[in-house]
């Protein structure tokens, strides 16, 4: 399981991959995309998992032994590689119709983009981490100081895209990254780990980044949450085929009694980043 997720994410994020078209089966539910944001009814709001990040917390067992956060049957839903102006809205609408609050690792350039849509995510309640400035898969065989001027152009691109933003949504901009295709290496993650930032993997994934069905999707999604009964679920809002299939994949892990968590860090932890040495993140606005 972990080296074909990991072969997958290397193929998933570089930037530019186009978005493949599909074909869907006629049981597959597909929420209309834009669909608009509905009040959340029916559930009670999401609750949080809180991660500490001080010295570089590593989560996710698919890759940090002992990095297990989520108790029996709690399940965090995260999304690569967005901001995307197809499909991230999508998702926002399905997660507000059904009661979730997740977390988005977004890719510096698409925030710079879209800064938009980064506030949008934030306005919306949900957990906003990095994923690079360009998402290199290599990024652990780049020189270190490039590798680290990546990550760096990715927490200032999703800062930035996050100022005009009221302060508490700049605050759900958390201390956290996750490296591309997970690459990550010894010396970037102690370099995290001076600057308080958390580094976090997952314990699945769904495959969604390859051309199969919207319907496939949800069933290795289903296949390798059973396996394990807890844990952090990697999906990516840039693809269509996560989105037809999340409203499924919500209810069908509902009705097997899974309940969905939210990953966010420590109270303090945006004042543990700013304080660091050479830090990666600032402090967001008091609120007056």
């Amino acid at each position: 399981m972990r080296i074909k997720l990991l072969s997958g994410l290397l193929l998933a994020g570089a930037i530019g991959l186009a978005l493949h078209a599909h074909a869907e089966p006629a049981h597959m539910h597909v929420e209309p995309a834009h669909a608009g944001r509905a009040a959340c009814t029916g559930e009670a709001p999401t609750p949080t998992v809180v991660l500490a990040t001080r010295g570089g917390a590593r989560y996710g067992t698919m890759q940090y032994a002992g990095g297990e956060a989520l108790g029996p049957k709690e399940i965090a839903l995260t999304f690569d590689d967005g901001p995307d102006p197809k499909t991230t809205e999508r998702v926002l609408d399905i997660l507000d119709r059904h009661c979730i609050k997740a977390t988005f690792f977004m890719v510096g350039w698409y925030a710079k983009a879209r800064p938009d849509l980064v506030r949008e995510v934030a306005a919306r309640g949900h957990t906003i981490g990095t994923h690079s400035w360009l998402h290199p898969n290599n990024l652990r065989h780049l020189p270190l100081k490039d590798a680290k001027r990546e990550i760096a152009r990715g927490f200032a691109a999703v800062e930035e895209a996050l100022a005009a933003a009221p302060p508490e949504d700049q605050a759900r901009l958390a201390p956290f990254f996750r490296f591309p295709g997970l690459n990550d290496s010894a010396p970037l993650m102690k370099w995290l780990a001076a600057r308080n930032i958390a580094t976090v993997s997952c314990e699945f994934g769904a495959d969604d980044w390859l051309r199969i069905s919207a319907a496939e999707v949800k069933r290795r999604a289903l296949a390798n949450i059973d396996q394990l009964g807890r844990g952090i679920l990697i999906l990516h809002d840039t693809k269509p085929h996560t989105a037809d299939m999340l409203p499924d994949l919500i209810v069908a892990l509902r009705k097997r009694g899974y309940r969905f968590v939210q990953l966010v860090p420590e109270s303090d932890a945006r004042t543990l980043a700013a304080n660091a040495p050479d830090p990666l993140l600032g402090n967001p606005r008091t609120v007056q």
